[in-house]
């Protein structure tokens, strides 16, 4: 655990210093423009420790024309709001001469959807969803139902989106930074125990809230439904999410 000195008049010399409580320091996850991440700590009003690359660079407040700018370690670290410039800071520099990497929260930080076929992206199938509006019942209502649920969930709407589960589960968001999907074209309605039923591939991606790294999660949605027969509510002839199966 780290240590932090007191300012001020010195203790006396068998008085140890007292330890940095974790509760009270802010830490603040950034994610950079060449994408790696910084985890910074301001135990003090004077002092940060910022964690890069596995290596934790202690550093000092020092003068700036605006924001906070701390260097050490070869480093220079300026915050100006909730962003924060990267730079290396030569030896006989002051201020640094290289601009840097601009850094920024997670939730700002994009995340490019993979191509279908592509590492992270959908099977390439070559079946784009069909856009025109979806009869009742059809596999395109139910590849609906899945887009109208992560829609929900991007947005942080847990409740309206649990309506759309036969489980009536709310998603826990709290590993999330960001979040959002790309579905894919519902497969071939098929019965199943007196069911219909009908599977849409999905590629989750975005940021995790621990640290900022980029993730991307793939999988199948597996919805079902009332089997077709004569006298059905448009209620009874919806889809609902059953089951959701996506790689760790």
């Amino acid at each position: 655990m780290a240590v932090l000195a007191l300012a001020g008049c010195s203790p006396p010399p068998q008085a140890p210093s007292p330890r940095l409580d974790p509760a009270r320091v802010a830490r603040i996850i950034y994610v950079c423009e060449d994408e790696r991440t910084v985890q910074a700590l301001y135990p003090d009003r004077k002092t940060a420790q910022v964690k890069l690359d596995g290596e934790m660079h202690q550093m000092t407040l020092t003068v700036s024309g605006g924001g906070a700018r701390y260097v050490g370690d070869g480093l220079q670290w300026w915050t100006k709001g909730d962003e924060a410039m990267l730079a290396p800071l030569r030896t006989g520099e002051e201020i640094a001469g290289s601009p840097g990497v601009r850094c920024v929260p997670p939730a700002r930080a994009p995340v490019e959807w993979a191509e279908p076929g592509a590492p992270g992206g959908l099977p390439d199938d070559r079946t784009p969803p069909d856009e025109r509006l979806a009869r009742p019942g059809s596999a395109q209502a139910a590849y609906t139902v899945v887009e109208t649920y992560y829609a929900l969930l991007e947005t942080g709407r847990t409740a309206d989106a649990a309506k759309l589960r036969t489980d009536g589960v709310e998603e826990d968001l709290k590993p999330y930074a960001t979040l959002s999907a790309n579905i894919g074209a519902a497969g071939r309605v098929r019965a199943a125990a007196g069911a219909l039923q009908v599977e849409a591939p999905v590629v989750l991606y975005g940021r995790l809230a621990s640290d900022g790294r980029k993730f991307f999660r793939s999988g199948k949605v597996t919805l079902t439904r009332a089997g077709d027969a004569p006298g059905l509510t448009p209620g009874q002839q919806m889809w609902r999410i059953a089951k959701i199966d996506l790689e760790p």
